[in-house]
């Protein structure tokens, strides 16, 4: 089963302040470049580390959050690029991030005899992106949330943020009021940390989150 959520991450905190939506498997889980990595020497693409449906594009794991926050950068995968700032936060240390992006659902593997669900088709995907924090209560304590889409080309002016919601098999992509500042090849979401703790007094919960970044115009 895969339950509604939202977990620490670029996408999450995003989508954390306009509503909270994501998805947790609660089954026994776990908490590059322009060419895939071979799965065998890859372990981001493992089950261990993407508990439920495994991307196969670029992907980092970053073991130890610092409290003063930190920018994590995605190497360009099929001609696109994510870099996610995370603001001050309470973590001691012991948090660990994977972010994986595939510009197709075709870059992901199947979870439960499952495929991936696509975008809409009102939205022309940029980039499919996943985030696991298997560390539940992180909190975020001021600052704001950057994240940044580096593409040659976006295909349209209005560009959501877009994030996976409901319970497995059942899910539906919700399009969030965050939408993406374009400039050149460069599209940025910012997010101000001070609306995190007012919806998450508890922190953010541990799990896996599925978002997209669309566009359509």
């Amino acid at each position: 089963m895969i339950r509604t959520s939202v977990v620490a991450s670029a996408a999450a905190i995003a989508l954390a302040a306009c509503g909270g939506h994501g998805l947790v498997p609660s089954q026994s889980a776990a908490p590059g470049s322009d060419a895939v990595i071979p799965m065998s020497s890859n372990p981001c693409y493992t089950s261990t580390v993407q508990p439920a449906w495994i991307f196969k594009g670029s992907c980092t794991i970053l073991k130890k959050l610092p409290a003063k926050g930190k920018t994590i950068a995605l190497a360009a995968y099929k001609g696109v690029s994510v870099t996610v700032k995370l603001p001050k936060n309470t973590s001691k240390g012991g948090f660990a991030l994977v972010d994986a992006m595939g510009g197709k659902t075709k870059d992901i593997l199947k979870f439960s005899g499952a495929a991936f669900p696509p975008i809409q088709k009102t939205l022309k995907s940029v980039a499919y992106v996943e985030a696991v924090n298997p560390t539940a209560g992180l909190k975020f304590t001021s600052g704001n949330l950057v994240f940044t889409i580096k593409a040659q080309k976006f295909p349209g002016k209005s560009c959501p943020l877009s994030v996976l919601e409901g319970t497995f098999p059942k899910l539906k992509w919700f399009n969030s009021p965050f939408a993406g500042q374009i400039s050149g090849g460069t599209m940025v979401f910012t997010v101000p940390g001070s609306a995190l703790g007012t919806l998450f007094p508890n922190g953010l919960p541990a799990g896996p989150l599925y978002f997209n970044v669309g566009c359509k115009g």
